[in-house]
């Protein structure tokens, strides 16, 4: 599972000695004199410019430079010696955010909100598929850990707009799965699979260690979650049932060959040091309906569902009152 980390809004202080007066301190006078309003607006806006509006709601410019700079950050160095792709790739980053400003208006007219509980629990989810290596991420990805958080729960939030808005009026009826099924019974066929668990590492002397536990008798599971370094550790190892062709060749090759209930020898990967232990196999077989029904529903569901949200979506973006300001100016150093 990857961390989600979309973006990481950048927020503007005042620091050193500074004759003007701050939006705080102009806050402050606001309330005192209400004559003053109009040029404290006009202070918050000199102070923290904006490059959009939606339903006058702004989007500011230190927001969209960093959106530009994260999404800049995972294209090539020769995408942007093209003037033409720079301008689309600015645009198209600019009605990203747009899109969402627009859905988190629609979650504040619901009265949607994620609260810290909620935040805290989501966060407990991911931490148990990372195990020990969680707080490491942030380190190694140059990731300010509140910023995240705060992303985070914008991206809960718009998960339960959409699921509130968008998924609950979704409605599969038993002949749209029938005909479903009829079309696509292929695809609905069970291919040869094992369950499988593993325990891997980063080097030969540690697998060798592990080896040495069990052949000792120990648990597969115990000494999976107590020595290996992926995220299935804090299952025991379980990988669940895997498909020929899923996992790197030396793998596959181990999980199909190796009888059932036994312990492979060390395998090497990319990815490290193996220990693979087949718990069960399943043979291919023709599936009907009943047995695979719940799968065509999700299947149906999640084709209605794209459509669905890109009517929503659409349909919120012709309601809005969008403006888009002529004179952006960006740091242009991101290219």
């Amino acid at each position: 599972m990857m961390i989600p980390t979309r973006w990481f809004s950048k927020f503007y202080s005042l620091a050193g000695k500074s004759k003007k007066v701050s939006p705080v301190r102009c806050g402050l006078l606001c309330l005192l004199l209400p004559g003053l309003m109009i040029a404290c607006d006009k202070m918050e806006s000199f102070s923290r410019p904006h490059v959009a509006t939606v339903n006058g709601a702004k989007i500011y410019l230190d927001e969209y430079q960093s959106l530009l700079n994260e999404k800049a950050r995972m294209l090539s160095g020769d995408f942007f010696r093209q003037p033409a792709y720079v301008k689309k790739f600015e645009d198209e980053v600019l009605d990203a955010m747009i899109g969402e400003k627009i859905m988190l208006l629609r979650a504040r007219e619901l009265n949607l909100s994620v609260s810290d509980a909620e935040l805290e629990a989501k966060i407990k989810e991911i931490e148990k598929d990372y195990g020990n290596e969680f707080t490491g991420l942030f380190a190694r990805q140059n990731i300010n850990y509140e910023k995240w958080k705060e992303d985070f729960r914008k991206e809960i939030l718009l998960q339960k707009l959409i699921a509130a808005d968008v998924h609950s009026k979704i409605i599969v009826s038993e002949t749209e799965i029938e005909d479903y099924f009829k079309k696509h019974r292929h695809i609905y066929k069970r291919d040869l699979s094992a369950r499988v668990s593993q325990i891997v590492v980063r080097d030969m002397q540690t697998a060798e260690q592990a080896m040495q536990r069990l052949k000792s008798k120990e648990e597969f599971a115990r000494v999976a979650s107590e020595m290996s370094i992926g995220p299935e550790a804090s299952r025991g190892g379980d990988l669940g049932f895997i498909t020929k062709r899923v996992m790197p060749e030396p793998l596959d090759e181990t999980i199909f060959k190796i009888p059932v209930q036994t312990i492979s020898p060390i395998v090497q990967s990319s990815y490290g040091f193996h220990i693979i232990k087949v718990m069960e196999v399943r043979q291919a077989k023709e599936r009907i309906l009943p047995e695979a029904r719940e799968e065509v529903i999700a299947d149906i569901r999640l084709l209605k569902e794209k459509t669905a949200f890109a009517e929503w979506l659409e349909a919120l973006k012709k309601k809005a009152v969008v403006q888009k300001k002529a004179d952006i100016k960006i740091n242009t150093s991101y290219r």
